[in-house]
């Protein structure tokens, strides 16, 4: 049950392992009211994101929490830009509750709706997937991530290479349009780049402790874990969520950041001025996490799934 005080968030994400941890993650910490998930393509195709959303929710106990499908492609581009990390599925092959339903409504519209019914600054907004559902969301209603108290981004390498080309983390990659659009939408931006999930990192023994979990909820994640893992072994989208409980856990610096949307070589790179740099281009826009207490990381996303059926 959330506290009186716990934080107002919708979570916009293209599950994908790491980002059903993260709304295990969600649903088990007391801190986080969970209002909606959104859905978009990236992982896989949106039809397996927003129903994977929907069957992970319905594990944790969260049937009331609507999913929102919406974006099947980035701009500019024909079709999603997907990957099989996660397996066909999206989930490793791991079986999950399929009864619930996936909400009616388009993913950026509701985001508009959700932004404008609720007092500016009152819902924290997470993303863990390609920008495409929030891109859209600014478009159709100028202003309404401003609306959101926060928005925490998984996304961008700022310090470190891509993980998808040298200059590209794979959610910026995806589509970088719509990254630069979001970056620029004067919402306060806490950005969560590879620079710090790439310190996230699952111990063996850590991933062995949830086959042995007596909750379903737990089992599940140590199965989905098991395959990711060895490919992956990094919990990039649960950081921002553990952020709105633990804040203390990271680290971050202050910077102007850009991202590069145009087609090529470079599309979806992260460029990004810090401070003490004659060449910065106009006031920061972005605090970048960069550092994380991963001990306290793991802590908490086991103590919080342990908390679910």
């Amino acid at each position: 049950m959330n506290s009186p005080a716990s934080r107002r968030v919708i979570i916009d994400c293209d599950p994908g392992i790491d980002d059903a941890l993260a709304l295990l993650l969600a649903a088990g910490l007391p801190e986080i009211d969970l209002l909606a998930v959104t859905a978009v393509a990236g992982n896989r195709p949106v039809h397996t994101t927003a129903l994977n959303a929907r069957r992970v929710l319905d594990l944790a106990g969260l049937a009331a929490v609507p999913v929102y499908a919406g974006a099947s492609r980035p701009f500019g581009y024909a079709a999603a830009r997907c990957n099989l990390v996660h397996g066909e599925d999206g989930l490793g092959g791991v079986p999950l509750p399929a009864d619930g339903q996936v909400a009616p409504g388009h993913a950026a519209i509701r985001l508009a709706e959700l932004l404008a019914e609720a007092p500016a600054g009152t819902i924290d907004l997470v993303a863990v997937g390609p920008l495409t559902n929030l891109a859209l969301c600014e478009m159709l209603a100028p202003g309404s991530l401003a609306r959101a108290r926060r928005l925490l981004v998984m996304g961008g390498a700022l310090r470190v290479p891509g993980n998808i080309t040298p200059a590209a983390e794979f959610n910026f990659f995806a589509d970088p349009a719509a990254a630069r659009m979001v970056c620029e939408s004067g919402a306060e931006l806490l950005l969560f780049p590879l620079d710090v999930t790439g310190q996230a990192v699952m111990h063996p023994a850590w991933i062995a402790d949830f086959a042995r979990a007596a909750n379903a909820c737990g089992r599940a994640a140590g199965a989905m874990l098991e395959a990711y893992a060895l490919l992956d072994p990094l919990l990039h989208d649960a950081c921002p969520v553990a952020w709105l409980a633990r804040p203390g856990l990271f680290q971050g610096e202050e910077c102007h950041l850009q991202v590069d949307w145009r087609d090529g070589p470079s599309a979806g790179h992260a460029q990004a001025w810090f401070g003490g740099r004659d060449d910065r281009p106009g006031a920061f826009n972005v605090r970048a996490m960069t550092a994380l207490d991963n001990d306290g990381l793991l802590a908490l996303v086991a103590d919080a799934i342990g908390r679910l059926p």
